[in-house]
């Protein structure tokens, strides 16, 4: 199996080269390159292709969110992991919006740094445990709202969803349409998308899955 190959990003010499030291220790992990700014990490991408760029957030000419976003867009088999002082939620969330895999802090021991290396190179994500609360504070305050997520998983529209509800009671289309405002005919072609959408054959097979999935209450 070939070694992870990694780009070093960090405008502090000393702390980029004995951190390029530490990871040559590791087995599997190969520091092909280093750069002191942003710039120098896509300079160092337009004449190969690496595994994994470990980055710094404070660095001169190209910042380290603004050199992620370029290398999702323009290299998006490159994983960047970011490894900084800040523990801010801003930093946090500007480098997952920008792109990042991973984000730990700089006293992460060696031995956590080279597994984080293995689960971003993977595929995977990680996040310092430091900034963990940040992380589950900004999903708390976007509201996520479960039968939404669904509803939007399955497309439904909002007439669908009022006509999902009053197919939970004994009304026939006839009488949902009038309570509606709306034709029998046009009940039915949405009780047809809503089948469809669903994956369903029945109203009874309709209303328990919507239920289930909590786009409904019965």
């Amino acid at each position: 199996m070939s070694d992870i190959e990694v780009i070093l990003a960090d405008d502090h010499a000393l702390f980029r080269q004995g951190l390029a030291h530490l990871l040559d220790l590791e087995e599997g992990i190969a520091v092909v390159s280093q750069a002191s700014s942003g710039r120098e990490v896509l300079e160092t991408l337009a004449g190969r292709t690496v595994d994994v760029v470990i980055m710094d957030i404070t660095m001169p000419d190209m910042d380290g969110i603004e050199t992620t976003a370029f290398i999702t867009r323009h290299h998006p088999e490159v994983k960047v992991l970011v490894l900084s002082a800040h523990e801010d939620r801003e930093s946090l969330f500007a480098a997952i919006e920008a792109g990042a895999a991973g984000y730990l802090l700089k006293d992460t021991e060696p031995a956590e740094l080279s597994r984080a290396i293995a689960v971003v190179a993977q595929g995977g994500s990680i996040v310092s445990p430091a900034v963990t609360p940040h992380l589950l504070q900004g999903v708390r305050e976007m509201g996520y709202d479960p039968a939404r997520a669904e509803r939007e998983r399955f497309n439904l529209s909002d007439r669908e969803i009022e006509i999902l509800t009053h197919l939970a009671t004994p009304r026939s289309p006839a009488q949902i349409g009038k309570a509606l405002f709306i034709s029998t005919k046009t009940v039915q072609n949405h009780i047809a998308n809503i089948y469809r959408k669903l994956g369903v054959n029945s109203r009874m097979e309709a209303v328990t899955k919507a239920a289930g999935l909590g786009v409904i209450t019965r």
